[in-house]
């Protein structure tokens, strides 16, 4: 509850959490709310403008715009929510055990990691997805590799503190296990900043399963997704602009919640950075990119 109170407090990331909220009751029920069959051809209905009937028009087969925008609202999460549980279930866990145990799996673990973090995300991503072949499956295994040196990294850096602690060296004392002491003293005390850093990365998953599809190599067609549509629209946009408007809105929207959610949750959990976004540093001076990272230990 006192959670949730603070939580409150930050106005924008309360409203935009209804946002998100309201994207994902749509990816829950997508097949059911769409007014048309997503996938439907009708050349004799294609590129028609918006209408009372068709809000956001139709696609040149003929296929009604909106019931593929909310189809592709639950594509995107899948996706999306998919790569962020294969970066966590398999990153946290790594960099628990080596950030524990240290010595030699530690320092080539690490070594590794900082290797992949020398290359651009969606570099990565599609080096990954290429081998992958492009699929939702490919996109998943893409994205999720490319974003598992990250929680690699946060989860061996709070280990490395949390392990000092006197409960710690009380439970190896009593002689617990190593599985014990991750999973009952260890896990309990850094979930909060990889909750944090994962609703911080979904904005990133969005957009870069997006790229990906408008590249191609993401979710094939008939399958609607943001991105995809978007590179269909462009084939046609001197002559129906409004194929753009839906997949735009809905990515502007989906990624513009997600950060601002991970801000006010970030500000919620650690106190510290409480009115941060007041202190951000000039547009024209040095500053740090979101999203940028790191390469040291």
């Amino acid at each position: 509850m006192d959670f949730l109170r603070r939580f409150a407090q930050d106005r924008v990331g309360l409203a935009f959490s209804f946002v998100l909220l309201a994207l994902a009751v749509v990816a829950l029920t997508a097949q059911w709310i769409a007014p048309y069959d997503p996938f439907a051809i009708s050349l004799r209905q294609g590129m028609r403008p918006p209408s009372w009937t068709n809000w956001l028009g139709t696609d040149q087969f003929g296929r009604d715009v909106f019931s593929r925008v909310l189809l592709a609202t639950q594509v995107t999460s899948k996706i999306a929510i998919s790569s962020i549980l294969f970066a966590v279930l398999i990153g946290v866990p790594v960099g628990m055990f080596v950030g524990y145990r240290g010595g030699m799996a530690e320092a080539i673990v690490m070594r590794m990691t900082d290797v992949l973090l020398i290359f651009p995300i969606i570099l990565l991503a599609i080096v990954i997805v290429v081998i992958a072949g492009p699929s939702e499956r490919g996109v998943v295994i893409a994205l999720g590799l490319s974003q598992m040196p990250q929680f690699i990294r946060i989860t061996r850096g709070v280990t490395l503190s949390i392990k000092e602690e006197l409960y710690v060296e009380a439970a190896i004392a009593a002689g617990a296990s190593t599985p014990s002491i991750l999973l009952r003293h260890i896990w309990p005390n850094i979930s909060a900043p990889i909750v944090v850093q994962a609703t911080l990365t979904l904005p990133v998953f969005v957009l870069n399963t997006a790229a990906l599809s408008y590249l191609g190599l993401g979710v094939q067609p008939p399958n609607p997704e943001w991105g995809q549509m978007l590179n269909e629209a462009k084939e046609v946009l001197a002559s129906a602009p409004y194929l753009i408007i839906g997949p735009s809105v809905a990515l502007f929207l989906s990624v513009l919640a997600a950060n601002l959610v991970g801000d006010a949750l970030q500000e919620t959990l650690n106190p510290k950075l409480k009115g941060r976004r007041l202190k951000r540093p000039p547009v024209f001076g040095p500053a740090r990119l979101p999203g940028a990272r790191e390469t040291g230990n």
